[in-house]
């Protein structure tokens, strides 16, 4: 699948920073979380990254990407 392809790439092409800083946003982007809880999250998740492949991929192709607690 293209798409899917696409979402793969771009992640592969992330540093770890970047990595960490688009968890952090997505995180925060979907829950009510503070930065640090956030930022704390994707250093912890940073090994796994079907996490972040599943949260880029819920924000741009869900039509309601936000969670609620």
């Amino acid at each position: 699948m293209k798409k899917s392809n696409n979402v793969n790439s771009f992640l592969k092409s992330l540093d770890y920073w970047q990595a960490i800083n688009l968890y952090t946003t997505l995180k925060q982007a979907q829950m009510d979380i503070s930065f640090e809880d956030a930022k704390s999250e994707a250093i912890v998740n940073y090994s796994d990254d079907s996490k972040l492949r599943f949260m880029l991929e819920e924000a741009i192709n869900s039509p309601n990407p936000k969670h609620s607690l």
